[in-house]
């Protein structure tokens, strides 16, 4: 009987080896290859109802905490000084509060994040972050000093951080580096903002661009603030609901502003002390404009510049309307123009008192605004009709920090890895601190208004006519809307010209830079 059980054993091992031998190692492979393919197409949103397994896709910048992470090794720069210039207080509200402590705007919450962010930074990497604030008196104070870092050869700066247009302008003199060029600076990284990189190149080449190292390109975006109260007391139908819905459109908004418009001062004919549907600024027809996601320049194959506004019916016939609109005397907007000065805070007034409905406003406003106590909702800039996809923050950046490389640093790979591990950082502190603890906690004051913000920040675009502003092509709607004209063709007619001749120089200087 025992060799009977024995011989049995033998022979189920044998059949056994023999399946096993049969398999083919080919096939094998390919079912290894197919469960693998099927689980990364599942995280891409392609499911398979009889795979009730998931499997997460490393994310390289993302640590095992969820934290960001650089893909760099860590490296010990031997206490070595990281140089930033950044814009001081000659840049008032648009100052940089990105790496110094003490910010009189916006207090201890982004003081703490900032103290903390360079704290890590120079332990993990044994630097020591040096910040000039520039404080020169001008138009764009900061260029001053980087000039002059760059003629005498002093190497103060290993990065730059001034305005967009400012960065734009020091690219066109081939100061800059193209950021595509370091091996230490990975572009497609979280914390650089993609529409920005694609936006501020030219032929390919990236000199300067912004994302989570500065709070300034979401200070300076922006939505439309509301009067709740007055919402409620004209039964007007909620903003936070037409957007939801997806008819939060500019001709209802437009509509809305009529009806709350109305001469209540108790003297004849319409001025600030009236109670406005609309509280605007001259520069408000241009982000209605990029709102509805037209765009004064595209890009053609080889990632040049190409005027696109004048050339396309849709977008000229919207552009046309706006400025028309607003151009409508005493129906629905005043302009911040029309306050006595200093008007942005003459102008803000009105809307704390409750004789404003609406009012296009970058955050830097709303920030103003916490203490005032005033019971008002945000919502995103609205869509140009219901057949629009998205709604869009257009970003205007002429106060916006970028930053940058000049040629004049004493060391490129240093700059590049410390602007990496800079940015970073910045994603992990820097950003929280202004949009989920600040603004979140102080400007916006209801839970509606937090999920506005959600649609406000994820959707920012840039444009490159109004960053290089071709021609003064960025000004065009501006100048019709101050001017009181509402001949669009004949202005754009007259510069498009210089337009077209400005394009063409750009691109050949970026041909030539470096």
């Amino acid at each position: 009987m025992k060799k009977l059980i024995c011989l049995l054993i033998v022979v189920l091992l044998f059949a056994a080896l023999l399946v096993s031998c049969t398999d083919d190692p080919d096939d094998k492979s390919k079912a290894e290859e197919s469960k693998s393919t099927e689980s990364v197409g599942s995280e891409a949103g392609v499911s398979d109802e009889s795979d009730t397994s998931s499997q997460v896709v490393e994310d390289p910048y993302v640590d095992a905490n969820g934290k960001y992470r650089i893909t760099n090794e860590i490296i010990d720069w031997e206490s070595r000084e990281f140089g930033i210039i950044v814009r001081g207080t000659g840049a008032g509200t648009y100052q940089s509060d990105d790496f110094t402590y003490n910010s009189e705007l916006y207090g201890d919450i982004l003081d703490k994040a900032v103290k903390e962010r360079n704290d890590k930074i120079e332990s993990l990497y044994n630097v020591k972050i040096k910040v000039y604030k520039s404080d020169v008196v001008g138009s764009d104070p900061i260029i001053t000093d980087i000039n002059q870092d760059i003629s005498t050869g002093t190497h103060f700066y290993d990065a730059i951080m001034p305005s967009i247009p400012g960065l734009a302008n020091l690219a066109r003199e081939d100061k800059l580096i193209d950021l595509t060029e370091f091996e230490y600076i990975h572009l497609d990284a979280p914390w650089y903002d993609k529409d920005a990189n694609n936006t501020f190149s030219v032929g390919y080449r990236l000199f300067f661009t912004t994302g989570d190292i500065t709070i300034l390109n979401k200070v300076c975006s922006g939505g439309i603030l509301f009067n709740k109260q007055m919402i409620e007391y004209l039964n007007m139908d909620s903003p936070y609901t037409l957007v939801e819905e997806h008819k939060w459109t500019y001709e209802k908004m437009y509509q809305m502003a009529k009806q709350a418009t109305q001469d209540t001062d108790g003297e004849d004919g319409m001025s600030s002390n009236d109670t406005w549907g609309m509280l605007a600024s001259y520069n408000d027809a241009l982000t209605f404009y990029g709102a509805a996601g037209q765009k004064l320049c595209l890009k053609d194959g080889d990632d040049n510049p190409i005027l696109s506004f004048g050339n396309e019916e849709t977008s000229f016939n919207i552009a046309q309307k706006i400025i028309t609109d607003m151009l409508e005397k005493d129906s629905w907007v005043i302009y911040a123009q029309n306050f006595e000065a200093p008007i942005w805070e003459t102008s803000l007034e009105a809307f704390k008192q409750g004789r404003v409905l609406f009012r296009p406003s970058a955050f830097s406003a709303t920030t103003k605004l916490r203490k005032a106590g005033t019971d008002f909702g945000i919502v995103p800039n609205p869509l140009w009709s219901e057949d629009q996809d998205d709604y869009y923050t257009y970003c205007g950046t002429g106060e916006v920090a970028g930053i940058a490389i000049h040629k004049n640093v004493n060391d490129p790979e240093f700059s590049a890895y410390m602007v990496e591990a800079i940015s970073c950082e910045a994603k992990n502190y820097i950003t929280p601190a202004y949009m989920e603890i600040n603004l979140k906690g102080k400007d916006m004051q209801d839970e509606e208004s937090l999920e506005m913000l959600k649609i406000i920040f994820n959707n920012i675009t840039y444009d490159t006519g109004e960053i290089y502003n071709f021609g003064g092509i960025k000004t065009l709607f501006e100048n019709l809307v101050k001017n009181n004209n509402a001949n669009l063709q004949s202005k754009f007619d007259e510069i498009e010209p210089s337009i077209i001749d400005a394009i063409d120089k750009l691109v050949e200087s970026y041909e030539f830079a470096g």
